[in-house]
């Protein structure tokens, strides 16, 4: 990253318009330099030191801040410890290598490993993992923009992809690699078989050993022997039995018929792990039938939103649906 590029990303968070990531890497860029360096004598005292620091780094920047707090000359004592913060933190190698290090820190790679109980993994672009028991997984903390979705697991996991063409989301699993758009799909490569069983949308499986590829679509089957290295592909072979064998003990099933929206609304909430409140409670009384099954969020509230003629907001992990007037 250049000091231009930097001092773009400061002056975005100083109007308000950059991204939830980058205020975060900013406002951590600028509290580690201060925490527990200066020995304040109150919170007062705390709060206007850090306000003075963010005001002369937005000073050295040139960027126009509205921060309303007293420049270095404010508590000399204290602040000439400020100065000296300011003077390590100004807009040369060290800052920016900072930021880097935070960078580099949100797209780490995070690793869960289930024990004897399926392991329900959000992903960052929305999708959502069932790791079965006794398995594990490698993903990134976030997904970057413009580039592949890439995770790879040794067990077996129930997936339930966030549509998203520009960027791939593929799975790497023993000797195969399987590349999807937006669907769901299990993978099981536990044994000397490695099984990909498509229920929603369409997969291309490929072995890593001699690029033999097969495309799956709804309720076909890709087996492939670690042994013999032959991939096969078996057409409209999962029948409901097996299909309920894979999402059993997972939230995927979000098939409604007549059922009271009290019980879809806590089916979602369990699901995506959010917190949905009506305004107008009495929606509760409707009852609805339909297939939410294998779509994202955002889409299942616009279904919901849709058939209750509301609206819908989203905060954090919090959603509010409102009556549309």
């Amino acid at each position: 990253m250049t000091e231009s590029d930097f001092k773009k990303i400061l002056s975005r968070y100083e109007t308000g318009e950059c991204t939830a990531e980058e205020r975060k890497l900013i406002e951590s860029w600028l509290d580690s330099h201060y925490k527990e360096t200066i020995p304040f004598k109150s919170d007062t005292d705390k709060t206007r030191t850090k306000e003075a620091i963010k005001a002369s780094v937005f000073q050295m920047a040139n960027i126009h801040t509205k921060i309303n707090a007293p420049r270095i000359n404010y508590l000399k004592p204290i602040m000439k410890i400020a100065a000296s913060i300011v003077f390590i933190i100004s807009l040369g190698v060290g800052s920016l290598e900072y930021y880097e290090y935070l960078e580099n820190k949100k797209y780490s790679t995070e690793e869960v490993v289930s024990s004897a109980n399926i392991q329900k993994i959000l992903l960052s672009d929305g999708s959502i993992v069932w790791l079965k028991p006794n398995s594990s997984m490698k993903y990134p903390k976030n997904f970057k923009k413009k580039e592949e979705r890439i995770v790879s697991i040794t067990g077996e996991a129930l997936f339930e992809i966030e549509k998203d063409p520009g960027r791939p989301f593929i799975v790497h699993s023993g000797e195969l690699t399987t590349k999807v758009l937006g669907t769901s799909f299990n993978i099981n490569a536990r044994d000397e078989n490695i099984e990909v069983v498509v229920l929603t949308g369409k997969v291309s499986v490929t072995s890593n050993y001699n690029n033999n590829e097969v495309v799956l679509q709804s309720q076909d089957k890709a087996l492939y022997n670690v042994i013999s290295k032959e991939l096969a592909k078996e057409q409209k072979q999962t029948a409901k039995p097996i299909i309920a064998n894979i999402t059993r003990g997972t939230e995927y099933d979000m098939k409604f018929e007549d059922t009271s929206l009290k019980v879809v609304i806590q089916k979602i909430e369990k699901k995506f792990e959010v917190v949905i409140k009506l305004e107008d409670e009495s929606l509760y009384e409707n009852i609805i039938t339909a297939d939410l099954t294998s779509q994202s969020l955002d889409k299942t509230l616009d279904i919901i939103s849709k058939v209750l003629s509301t609206e819908y907001k989203i905060n954090d992990s919090k959603i509010t649906l409102k009556t549309m007037k």
